[in-house]
């Protein structure tokens, strides 16, 4: 494992912790969240920074729509059942499934169901990873469908 995915997969465990607080937060200034969170945990450090702030800023900008793919995704589940440790994992992930490409389906995947298995609990891991499996697949035969119509 490079020196990269290792800070990626500390930061992106930031990145969870302050999606998961956000929902506690009065105000919603991504910006000054990330600075006291950083002065609190100063001490774990956090390698990219941007990276963090990134991916915060991305899941609340787009909130609406994440919370529309997992509670389309999560069968019986109403959103609002969803625990908030699990649903903050299920928000960076799609964010990333839906809005990165720099980071491949399964590694948001795989570090969704990681981050479920030390923060939530003990049937998480499966509830995430089924719900984030669903998602990705929903999108795969969505292109192929835009592709097929596009060369008819």
């Amino acid at each position: 494992m490079s020196k990269k995915s290792i800070g990626r997969k500390s930061d992106r465990k930031h990145a969870f912790c302050l999606v998961f607080a956000r929902d506690f937060l009065a105000d919603n200034d991504t910006a000054a969240d990330l600075e006291y969170y950083l002065d609190c945990f100063a001490d774990e450090g956090i390698s990219e920074p941007d990276f963090v702030l990134g991916e915060i800023a991305g899941v609340y900008a787009n909130l609406t729509t994440l919370d529309k793919h997992i509670a389309e995704t999560s069968a019986s589940w109403d959103i609002s059942r969803i625990s908030k440790i699990d649903l903050a994992i299920m928000r960076l992930a799609v964010y990333e499934i839906l809005f990165d490409d720099s980071i491949p389906d399964g590694t948001s995947i795989n570090e969704a169901v990681e981050l479920a298995k030390a923060f939530s609990s003990e049937d998480s891991s499966k509830f995430v990873n089924g719900v984030l499996g669903k998602i990705v697949r929903k999108l795969k035969e969505s292109n192929e469908d835009n592709n097929e119509n596009q060369s008819i």
